[in-house]
């Protein structure tokens, strides 16, 4: 890993999209619903028709068709790539059935051959692919990664169909699941070797208090449903996002006059149109209209986090963008998180959409692992644990709580975090968007309203990857840090069992509780994290699966577990340990404390023989029957009694099959 140096900019070495065949237009859609909607929904939205999936297609094959287009359009194979993101909201991957575990992300990897490339799923509503551009940016910059994929798969229109059974009137905060339409979209992301092109300046903001403006969440019936206060969303995104573009444009030194494109996410003409004559109203001008504006929204709707590139793949198939063109992304979703990108257009429109395969290069692996060992400053400030005080649990006030008693023993306060993540599964009322971290952002007043009322801001968002999350989460941070996109960080956990109060007889297995860990910057500290390590064993993926299912009287967690999965576990945990200590001169008995995932006391005794480390190092607080999960490190942080110089080694494994480590120096 090589920081502090000076790096040149982020640039989209290839695009993908897929629009699935199917249209359906927005007279059937009010026609289909249950109740007589008189509403101008086409001439108020601008959408006349929208793409929907076909009976056999959701949320991870739009995936795959965008990722087949994108790689047929560069020059990299999958094995060139490093890291992919998922980053899409919906994961309705067969009928009715939402997955959990494993990620989307190990499930591309493995069909892709994606053999070289990290893999973990984010979560951030409608700003899902730019929050994953912004990590990727920032791994890029600190020197971990050399190329990424980032993809989202929305299959959407399942929304749409639960709210036609229930929407009584055009009032009803569920109409805005009638202008969805399903897409995939994914990129390409390396440095590019000219400082001209490329995002010029990449930034997100989270404001919490706005995100219980729109919820997506079990419904009532049955399936899913987005519940949204589309006036008051509206009005605040528009305010925030349009202060946040020109504040973006003027930090980067652009003038208003120079872009040559605007594009905002797609939600509706009436919101595009507001946006742009607040732009216009505060630059005193009238540099934005329709002829730079980009409106694609007539024969696609609100594609969710794919609108962005959805609509740059189009105007690029137009002919309308071309090499050396402006282009200002204006980023609002719901959480309410907001955002911009400024980018210069290279040759992508030539090569990527002049019919022609382009020829493939030849990456020289890199066999030479680098020798470090000095930490890069990442510290652990402070830990907060909360369980729950009755059998009537949500997970959010639980969560907030964690977060509350870790801000206790911090000497941090919350408008001090400047990047929170939450890395939790399961959830109650199964919340799919916005983030998890948004909500909790809002509920902690963590630089929460709208734009210029504050100085400080927080970016929240979500890992997705079941008990691996966690040390994604930390391993985002510490590269988000090198970067120096943020300074102070909260990750944060909860997981619920979903079956426990109509089917008690299945339950997951995990430990009800919510963690919180503060983590600083401080560069020119002897502690701190070192390097991570990631390890995969895509054969076993199906070995470990939760999906949940719609029922009559509430949706049911459907768990499937191999009988030898520990085993499975042990020997992938072994391998990813060898492989971490291989690039370093760190040796076994150099470890002086291990955190291991504490799924049971006797899976630890196993491990610890496994590993051949003296079973005496390892933190073991795992609870009889119950699986600690994604609050692994954080109980096992608040138990360790590493003295001051020591090296942890810490672990977590899970579906996928994936495994990851890290070094800590304490």
């Amino acid at each position: 890993m090589h920081h502090n140096v000076l790096r040149k900019n982020t640039v989209i070495e290839s695009l993908g999209s897929y629009l699935p065949p199917n249209f359906l237009s927005t007279k059937e859609v009010l026609e289909g619903c249950n109740a007589s909607i008189r509403f101008p929904l086409e001439k108020i939205t601008g959408i006349k028709s929208r793409h929907v999936a076909g009976k056999e297609e959701f949320s991870i094959d739009l995936s795959i068709q965008a990722i087949n287009d994108c790689l047929e359009k560069s020059k990299y194979k999958a094995s060139d790539i490093d890291l992919v993101v998922c980053c899409n909201i919906s994961r309705i991957d067969s009928e009715k059935h939402l997955t959990f575990e494993p990620s989307t992300s190990v499930r591309l990897k493995r069909h892709f051959g994606f053999n070289n490339a990290i893999a973990f799923d984010i979560s951030n509503a409608c700003a899902g692919m730019f929050t994953g551009i912004y990590l990727v940016d920032a791994l890029i910059k600190a020197g971990s990664i050399k190329r990424a994929m980032v993809v989202s798969g929305e299959y959407i229109t399942h929304l749409t169909r639960t709210a036609q059974k229930e929407i009584k009137t055009f009032m009803d905060p569920k109409m805005a699941c009638l202008t969805l339409g399903d897409a995939g979209a994914a990129v390409i992301l390396e440095e590019s070797s000219d400082p001209k092109v490329g995002f010029h300046q990449l930034s997100l903001q989270t404001l919490g208090r706005y995100s219980p403006f729109c919820i997506a969440k079990q419904a009532e019936t049955e399936g899913w449903i987005m519940i949204t206060d589309s006036v008051n969303l509206t009005d605040a995104g528009i305010k925030s996002s349009t202060q946040f573009a020109i504040s973006s444009l003027d930090k980067a030194g652009w003038n208003a006059k120079d872009c040559d494109h605007l594009i905002m996410h797609q939600t509706s003409k009436t919101t595009i149109k507001s946006a742009v004559n607040e732009i216009n109203s505060i630059l005193n001008s009238n540099l934005f209209h329709e002829g730079n504006t980009v409106n694609n929204l007539e024969q696609c709707g609100n594609t969710a986090s794919t609108s962005h590139m959805i609509a740059l793949a189009d105007q690029i198939k137009r002919g309308v963008i071309s090499k050396g063109d402006k282009i200002a992304f204006s980023i609002a979703a719901s959480g309410l998180t907001i955002g911009s990108g400024l980018y210069v257009m290279d040759g992508l429109a030539e090569n990527n959409f002049n019919g022609k395969t382009r020829t493939k290069a030849f990456i020289e692996p890199d066999l030479n692992h680098p020798i470090e060992t000095i930490p890069y400053g990442v510290i652990i400030e402070s830990v907060g644990i909360a369980e729950p005080s009755t059998n009537q649990i949500d997970s959010l006030e639980l969560l907030h709580s964690a977060a509350l008693k870790c801000l206790e023993q911090s000497s941090y306060q919350a408008n001090d975090i400047d990047l929170l993540i939450y890395c939790g599964v399961y959830r109650s009322e199964y919340i799919v968007e916005p983030a998890i971290a948004a909500l909790l952002a809002g509920m902690l007043d963590m630089n929460s309203s709208i734009l210029g009322e504050q100085s400080d801001s927080t970016l929240a968002f979500d890992v997705f990857n079941g008990s691996v999350g966690m040390m994604n989460a930390l391993y985002l941070v510490q590269n988000l840090f090198l970067a120096g996109k943020h300074k102070s960080a909260m990750v944060v956990t909860a997981e619920v069992e979903n079956n426990a109060v109509h089917f008690p007889n299945d339950l997951l297995g995990v430990h009800e509780t919510a963690t919180a860990i503060i983590l600083a910057y401080k560069p020119n500290t002897s502690k701190g994290f070192s390097r991570f390590n990631f390890c995969y064993n895509t054969d076993a993926i199906t070995n470990y699966t939760t999906q949940a299912t719609p029922k009559p009287i509430n949706h049911y967690l459907k768990i499937h577990k191999t009988e030898h999965l520990e085993e499975l576990y042990l020997n992938l945990i072994s391998d990813s340990v060898e492989e971490l200590l291989s690039t370093t001169n760190i040796k076994k008995e150099d470890i002086r404390t291990v955190f291991p995932p504490q799924l049971s006391a006797s899976f630890i005794s196993r491990l610890s023989k496994n590993l051949g480390i003296n079973g005496d190092k390892f933190v073991d607080v795992a609870i009889d029957g119950e699986d600690l999960f994604t609050s692994s490190i954080p109980y096992c942080l608040n138990n360790s009694e590493s003295k001051e110089g020591t090296i942890a080694l810490l672990i977590t494994v899970g579906s996928g099959l994936q495994a990851g480590c890290a070094l800590y120096y304490f």
